[in-house]
């Protein structure tokens, strides 16, 4: 805040020999203690309002000079006190920092001149002899008549406050020339007192802010006392430079007639800067809103990618602009400005310079000088300063200049907003072509698809309304689209007597469960069985859409039924029967002579084998009928130690040898079990050598998740018919013998664990069979009634 009150001229002239200042503060600046040294007068420098107060009782004193900063009460306080105790001495506040707040209220606890510590020490003490000088020193009791102390004090407050204001004031007479103006206009203005002071008012006003002035006073005439006429108009420098300005302005009254005119000039260049800023600012973020929409009718990034740089250069007014995209470890230009068309930009890897930097940390990057930033790659270009924005995690939008620090803050938000409309754009071409990928896909599906499959909705109730049907929908069922598009399915396929299930069905439905469950519908060949899964398009509370799959289970039923009336003929009766004549051949075996018993034991023998075989095919059933369920963890190292004691118990002659860990842990299930000893069975059973050999080796393999067991004979080897049959290289026919069925019975355990069954050829002679499955980490098995200890114990 600059100096208030100018050094006025006066009538008098003070001797400053004859002046007497105290000085109130702890700790005087140099600043202050120069001006008071120019000073011809005696200054007393004390430090506290104490102090100050003794030496105004001790002896006369002309002035009262003090800071901000007192120890024991702040300056206010003392101007009030010295204002009571002596009102006759002049005060003078010298704050250390200069406010309008403390202007204020200095000028309401009396002060006669403000001036801050921050002036020149000329200024300082130019303020203090004004001061001074308004007091008369021939009057030597310096006690002045209350009427005239009242009067120059009230002109000295009037001055401070005029003064303290931050906004030109002046005064004018009546012909328009200035009576007065304070420090403000004359710094807004460039001209000093003397030059403005006499001069006519429109030394400073363009000539449309007279004209505008003189037409606002005619209307002053005209308005009551009091009223403030408010316009805008341009101040002209000394410079001859124009100043966008709020003039206020009132009329003066003496006697009941106008005396003169007050005004207040309020430079408003920021504020006009600032709303041309906004208009502009408001005017491009309309202009990006545009762009946006724009950018939605892009069908490919290129598309996006140019008309990216096109809206930086139109919008944004940037010179020259670069679209990279992330590709691999690389950062590759897609669009650039027509001023680099025919420049060699080569793609630059996503660790370097600041668009990689940019990429990396996924912020936006704004650099003043190129040439000083260390992450800048080595260019001989002429650019100096960048703008560089990510556009996601997709690449990086850089808009260039050739002048140091020719970005703002405005220019980084505005080409964020760019750039966030251009990520989802991008983001939207994906999400499009992804949609048509899966759309084109599942139309594919739609139409080939061998079921049936049927798209519906759920309007106001239960039931669905067809909204479209597949080919095999109308193969299957005899209906065409068009027929049954809008109306309620149920009531063309659903048997009269299922109507309850279908209801129940599509209630789950429509509160967006997925059902699925067998029943009967009625199609072009009549009542048929079919599994039918009910799917809707949204789980929520409710769903609309919902997917229909009918698959046609009849023949599969058929055949299921079939294989159980077969099967339980093979393993009741055919196993029954097969007793009888074993039992019947033994009998007859002792009844008749040696030589006609060879026909009773082949009798014995071959019944037998049937009866065996039944064992096998309900071993197999069972197999299959459990499926996955009964697939548990087993300890494969104990199934095969049991499966080689029974070895030695029923065939003593053999030799066998087995290597095994200690444990070793396999998701197998008791099938596995029934399978190992199958395969063990086998390469004795059909070993031809008077010395049968089987070698066991079991292993733990965790790199390839596998548990892996091989059984090795030394016997003729499996035919080359079964093991194709086995490895589904040749068609089933028949089931040569009851080995045959022993090995589909393993080829079924092994397959059910998610494993598999190999054959190699062992040497010299037999066969090696390999059975894989699934292993189990030990620590994952706990240890129960059927489970030993993992500790052994």
């Amino acid at each position: 805040m600059e100096a208030i009150g100018p050094a006025r001229p006066s009538e008098y002239h003070v001797s400053h020999s004859e002046i007497r200042v105290v000085y109130v503060d702890p700790s005087p600046t140099a600043t202050v203690q120069e001006a008071l040294d120019a000073l011809d007068a005696t200054v007393d420098v004390v430090e506290t309002t104490a102090e100050c107060l003794s030496r105004l009782s001790a002896d006369a004193v002309h002035c009262v000079l003090t800071t901000d900063r007192l120890p024991e009460s702040d300056c206010v306080d003392l101007c009030r006190r010295v204002r009571s105790h002596a009102p006759e001495t002049s005060i003078v506040a010298c704050p250390s920092a200069g406010s309008e707040e403390l202007a204020g209220e200095l000028v309401a606890a009396g002060v006669d001149g403000y001036v801050p510590q921050s002036q020149e020490p000329e200024t300082i003490r130019s303020r203090i002899d004004g001061v001074l000088e308004d007091h008369d020193p021939s009057d030597s009791s310096l006690e002045p008549a209350p009427d005239r102390i009242g009067r120059d004090r009230e002109l000295e407050w009037t001055k401070t406050v005029v003064e303290a204001v931050g906004d030109s004031v002046y005064g004018l007479d009546l012909d328009g020339r200035f009576v007065t103006v304070n420090d403000s206009l004359t710094e807004l203005t460039g001209y000093n007192r003397e030059e403005l002071v006499g001069e006519h008012v429109s030394t400073i006003f363009t000539d449309d802010g007279f004209e505008r002035g003189r037409s606002r006073v005619r209307s002053l005439l005209d308005a009551p006392r009091d009223s403030v006429e408010t316009y805008e108009g341009r101040v002209t420098t000394r410079r001859g430079e124009h100043v966008p300005s709020e003039m206020t302005a009132t009329l003066l009254y003496s006697e009941g007639e106008p005396d003169g005119i007050v005004g207040i000039i309020r430079d408003v260049s920021d504020r006009k800067r600032i709303e041309r800023e906004l208009v502009d600012s408001k005017a491009k973020i309309e202009s990006l809103h545009g762009i946006a929409s724009e950018l939605d009718d892009c069908h490919t990034h290129q598309d996006v990618y140019d008309l990216t740089v096109e809206a930086a250069e139109e919008v944004l007014n940037f010179d020259v602009c670069v679209v990279d995209s992330v590709q691999g470890e690389y950062l590759v230009k897609e669009a650039i400005s027509s001023e680099l068309d025919g420049t060699s930009l080569e793609r630059m890897p996503i660790d370097e310079g600041i668009a990689g930097k940019t990429h990396r940390h996924c912020r936006t990057y704004r650099v003043a000088d190129l040439r000083a930033d260390d992450d800048a790659a080595a260019t001989k270009t002429a650019f100096r300063s960048v703008l560089s924005v990510p556009i996601g995690d997709r690449g990086v939008f850089q808009a260039v200049s050739t002048e140091v620090g020719a970005f703002d803050d405005e220019d980084e938000e505005l080409a964020e907003l760019l750039l966030s409309h251009v990520q989802n754009a991008l983001e939207r071409i994906d999400f499009e072509h992804q949609l048509r990928t899966e759309r084109d896909r599942f139309a594919a599906l739609f139409e080939n698809v061998p079921d049936a499959v049927v798209i519906g909705r759920h309007d106001d109730g239960d039931v669905p309304i067809v909204e479209s049907i597949n080919p095999a929908f109308e193969r299957i069922f005899g209906y065409d689209e068009s027929e049954l598009v809008g109306k309620a399915l149920d009531e063309f396929i659903v048997p009269t007597g299922d109507a309850a299930e279908a209801r129940t069905f599509n209630r789950l439905s429509a509160r967006g469960e997925v059902v699925e469950g067998e029943v009967k519908r009625i199609s072009v060949d009549g009542l048929r069985d079919f599994m039918v899964r009910l799917v809707p398009v949204e789980t929520e509370d409710t769903s609309e859409t919902v997917f229909g799959l009918y698959t046609d289970v009849t023949e599969r039923k058929r055949r299921r039924k079939r294989v159980e009336i077969l099967n339980r003929v093979l393993r009741h009766d055919l196993r029954n029967g097969m007793n009888i004549v074993r039992g019947c051949a033994e009998m007859l075996e002792e009844a008749v002579s040696d030589e006609q018993s060879q026909y009773a034991e082949v009798i014995r023998e071959r019944s037998t084998d049937l009866v065996e075989l039944a064992e096998k095919t309900r071993a197999a059933e069972r197999t299959l009928e459990n499926g996955e369920s009964a697939i548990d963890p087993i300890d494969v190292s104990d199934a095969v130690r049991q499966a080689t004691a029974a070895l030695h118990r029923d065939h003593p002659d053999a030799a066998v040898e087995c290597s095994a860990p200690e444990r070793c842990f396999a998701r197998a299930g008791d099938s596995f079990e029934t399978a190992i000893r199958q395969v063990i069975e086998n390469a004795i059973e059909h070993n031809d050598r008077s010395t049968p050999t089987v070698e066991i080796s079991l292993s733990d393999r965790p790199e390839d998740g596998l548990v892996r067991l091989s059984i090795a004979d030394n016997g003729p080897g499996i035919p080359d018919e079964e093991r194709e049959l086995l490895e589904e290289d040749r068609e089933i026919t028949q089931l040569r013998h009851a080995s045959g069925l022993g090995l589909w019975l393993v080829n079924w355990a092994v397959t059910q664990t998610g494993g598999r069954l190999r054959f190699e050829e062992n040497d010299p002679r037999g066969t090696v069979v390999v059975l894989e499955v699934p292993r189990v980490d030990t620590e994952t098995i706990p240890a129960g009634p059927n489970r030993p200890p993992m500790d052994g114990g």
